[in-house]
Formats: structure tokens, C-alpha cells, sequence
């Protein structure tokens, strides 16, 4: 029997060899892209929480018990004049 020396994958399909550089140029790019989004998303949400300060809605019903006008209402006095 003849005897034939082991496949070799290498001998038939050389293989690539990897390039020694990284491409600068996409990293860059990645990383402006990554800044200005989160640059943006820092500016709307100091638009929207300015927007919104100071806004309270209060729009229930009123509470049961004694209304708050009538309370402030009796305890201011009007000034009375006498004619001697």
C-alpha cells in the first residue's frame, strides 16, 4: 500500500494575512457619532427639564371640611369709623 502524507489546507489555499493598521478613520467616526448623540440627548434634556420647572397642576376637587376663603375672610376686620 502506498502511504500519502497528510492534507495540508495550507499548501492548496494560502491564507490572508491580517493588515498590521487599524483604520483610524472609523474609529473616529464611531466615536464623533457616539459624542454628538449623547451631546444631544444632554441638550434635550436640559431643554425639557427647564421647560418644565416650576409647573405644578393641581386640578382635583376640593377637600371636605371647612373652605380655606371663608377662613381668611373672617379674620380680617374692616376698619370701622365713629362720628362724635
Amino acid at each position: 500500500m502506498a502511504t500519502t502524507p497528510p492534507f495540508n489546507l495550507t499548501e492548496i489555499m494560502p491564507t490572508a494575512v491580517a493588515p498590521n493598521y487599524t483604520d483610524s478613520a472609523v474609529i473616529g467616526v464611531v466615536i464623533l457619532l457616539v459624542l454628538c448623540t449623547l451631546a444631544g440627548l444632554v441638550y434635550l434634556l436640559y431643554r425639557y427639564m427647564c421647560h418644565n420647572k416650576g409647573i405644578y397642576r393641581t386640578t382635583g376637587e376640593a377637600a371636605p371640611g371647612v373652605d380655606p376663603d371663608k377662613v381668611f375672610h373672617d379674620t380680617v376686620t374692616e376698619s370701622k369709623e365713629y362720628f362724635i
